[in-house]
């Protein structure tokens, strides 16, 4: 009998390969034939689950995307609740800097799909989810109450105004990160970001007492 196979599966195996590609060389060697080469498959055989690069790169952003929502998950059920506010909200907007290899790929593929602009269909709907997660993560800084719909506006200007500025904040830094000319270390993003945040909870602290 001939073996049966996992779309899905096979999809992510290729994902995969992708982000071995994007390590090694950078995402501008994304292409159907190097990655089914990483793959250990034909180009012709790739084509069976992807009919182009682009197609490629946008599944592997969903992926990633799956990725740190899981990984978000987990660290809800793990982090301490007695841990000060802004150490719980910086473990999780470390998901979304490159602190390892996994996240530095990941953050590659955000780079490469982001090149397509409106080749890639979800753009605006990538980006509202992002900002609906800096509205939650600023909203607990600020000790206001959690929305039920993650794309929702808040009434309170303050969240909108610094929602905006951290979503800046962490891709300015996550940047920066992945430069090699002014490449920042984990341990020193990780201190910016948790003084960052520290910043945000104190305009909120001022506001309520002015």
């Amino acid at each position: 009998m001939p073996k049966i196979v996992d779309h899905e599966e096979r999809r992510r195996e290729l994902a995969e390969a992708l982000w071995r590609v994007i390590v090694a060389s950078g995402p501008y060697a994304v292409s159907i034939r190097s990655v089914a080469a990483e793959a250990g498959l034909s180009a012709g055989a790739l084509r069976h689950y992807f009919q182009t690069r682009e197609e490629l790169l946008i599944f592997a952003m969903d992926l990633s995307e799956q990725r740190v929502i899981q990984r978000i998950r987990e660290y809800s059920r793990t982090l301490d609740p007695d841990l000060p506010m802004v150490e719980r909200v910086a473990r999780f907007a470390e998901q979304m800097l490159p602190l390892d290899e996994m996240r530095r790929a990941e953050f590659r593929a955000w780079e490469a799909v982001g090149a397509l602009g409106e080749g890639d269909p979800r753009s605006e709907e990538r980006w509202d989810q992002q900002r609906g997660l800096y509205r939650r993560l600023v909203g607990a800084l600020g000790g206001l109450p959690p929305l039920d719909d993650p794309e929702q506006e808040h009434p309170d200007p303050w969240l909108e105004t610094w929602s905006e500025h951290l979503h800046t904040y962490i891709d300015g830094l996550a940047i920066q990160m992945m430069i090699a000319s002014s490449q920042v270390p984990p341990e020193t993003a990780k201190a910016r970001m948790r003084a960052f945040l520290t910043f945000i909870e104190s305009t909120r602290r001022a506001e309520e007492a002015g």
